[in-house]
């Protein structure tokens, strides 16, 4: 019984991704309400309820998803230092997920979704090291990259026609992936 539960379980908060996916892509974020997400996903009201306090956690949930689809996909490049590659890749992604990424990065609840993607983004590549790093310079670096990243993002997000993807890379890689490997060549001393 437990496993036909727990499939259930599985499918239900599939669906209730999806649909606040879909009508992230369609409207505002503020405009979207739990019977909305719950008609959406052919649920009911009070089904969302089970598996989600909010709309916000159901955001956080979908924006933790995306992270992680990400980072599986930018590790490859970036194991092999490839910083321009891992930049086009991000702008890549974040292009296939368009309205999502707006909603979720520039959007009314940004600021809140980009701490939130922050913390996922620490705690997964904090938990992929292979060794405990010495100091306060690794997480440092690790939280002055990904929030410059996220904020760069947003910026474009809010400037689509000032940059394509390929300039928007080049930007990443020149202003946050360069200098921060850079720096990890040579720390700073007293870090």
């Amino acid at each position: 019984m437990s496993t036909l539960s727990d499939a259930r379980v599985v499918r239900t908060r599939q669906a209730l991704r999806q649909a606040m996916t879909a009508l992230a892509e369609e409207l505002p974020l503020d405009a979207i309400t739990v019977r909305a997400i719950a008609a959406r996903a052919d649920v009911g009201y009070a089904t969302f309820f089970r598996h989600y306090a909010d709309k916000e956690a159901l955001l956080a949930d979908v924006a933790d998803r995306l992270t992680q689809e990400f980072l599986v996909r930018v590790r490859p490049l970036l194991e092999q230092r490839d910083r321009r590659g891992a930049a086009r890749s991000l702008c890549g992604f974040v292009q296939e997920h368009l309205a999502l990424h707006r909603a979720l990065i520039a959007g009314g609840s940004g600021e809140t979704v980009r701490a939130e993607m922050l913390r996922t983004v620490m705690g997964t590549l904090a938990g992929a090291r292979t060794a405990q790093p010495a100091g306060a310079l690794p997480d440092l670096v690790l939280r002055h990259l990904v929030a410059a990243i996220l904020n760069l993002l947003a910026w474009w997000l809010n400037h689509p026609d000032e940059a394509d993807a390929e300039a928007m890379a080049e930007v990443i890689d020149r202003l946050v992936l360069t200098p921060v490997g850079a720096l990890r060549a040579e720390p700073p001393a007293g870090l």
